[in-house]
């Protein structure tokens, strides 16, 4: 990818009009002109190579190796490939792409990938639903900015003019629905689901994000945690458990946890959302 990406000239007609269409899609006074052309690369040359090769998703290794080889953070490309129906999962979380996927399949609106294990200090059926700069525009309620990775220059593991590029913005409130497949040391297939809603919250932090109300929350963690499913969930702006729930239990017989849950893993008749 960086080296398809370096290949590109900077006078290519695609990379130019990249360039204006990423400064439409986000504030972009925070980053350099330098950046935000190698942003524009980057996501063309993932796009044509989609195209060529018949690619529906994509898992990037976002960390450190393309900051301190290609000078970006890939989450600007993530998110505007999410907005366009191509989920793009940050740290190679393939399974994370899968989850997306699904999500998207069901719902027919973009999906994101967060991590789901940051509570609310004072409410315990609020969860933080956050990562670095990923998220969709379309989840914004306000137009996103792009930035440095605060939290990789604050960690010394690269400099601010390397990882320029995350999408900074705020869930608008909304009903979602969480997914997450994965699988056991045995191979065996099993998907985490909930519904939730987006909320507004004065807590803040930086990156994407939503306040996120799952009822049951507690006791579905203590489910998802026990079988051992990761600190990722993809997230989509719709209440699509149902279609999934019978996707996975009925039709490809998954072990498939939601809140609730009397037998967990169970596929029951009775619909749970």
């Amino acid at each position: 990818m960086i080296g398809g990406a370096n290949r590109l000239a900077d006078d290519d007609p695609d990379v130019k009009a990249l360039v204006k269409d990423i400064r439409g899609y986000a504030n972009t006074a925070a980053i350099s002109g330098e950046a935000l052309l190698r942003i524009a690369k980057f996501e063309l040359f993932l796009r044509r190579w989609a195209q060529a090769n018949a690619v529906q998703a994509f898992a990037v290794q976002c960390w450190t190796s393309i900051q301190h080889n290609y000078g970006i953070c890939s989450c600007t490309t993530m998110s505007r490939l999410g907005d366009a129906l191509m989920p793009a999962a940050c740290e190679v979380d393939i399974l994370g792409t899968l989850s997306m996927h699904a999500l998207q399949l069901a719902s027919g609106q973009p999906a994101a990938l967060a991590d789901w294990n940051n509570l609310h200090n004072d409410d315990d059926e609020l969860v933080n639903v956050w990562h670095c700069g990923v998220f969709p525009k379309s989840f914004a309620k306000q137009q996103p900015k792009l930035s440095p990775h605060g939290i990789m220059v604050s960690a010394g593991v690269a400099k601010a003019e390397e990882c320029m590029g995350i999408v900074e913005l705020v869930a608008k409130e909304s009903p979602v629905t969480l997914a997450r497949v994965t699988q056991s040391a045995e191979g065996g297939w099993k998907a985490a689901l909930a519904h939730g809603r987006f909320e507004d919250n004065p807590a803040r932090t930086a990156g994407s994000y939503g306040w996120c109300r799952i009822k049951g929350l507690q006791s579905f963690y203590r489910d998802t945690l026990l079988r051992h499913f990761p600190h990722h969930v993809a997230v989509t702006q719709a209440e699509v458990g149902n279609v999934l729930w019978e996707a996975f239990g009925n039709y490809l017989d998954f072990e498939v946890y939601h809140p609730g849950q009397t037998v967990p893993g169970s596929y029951q008749s009775a619909r749970p959302f």
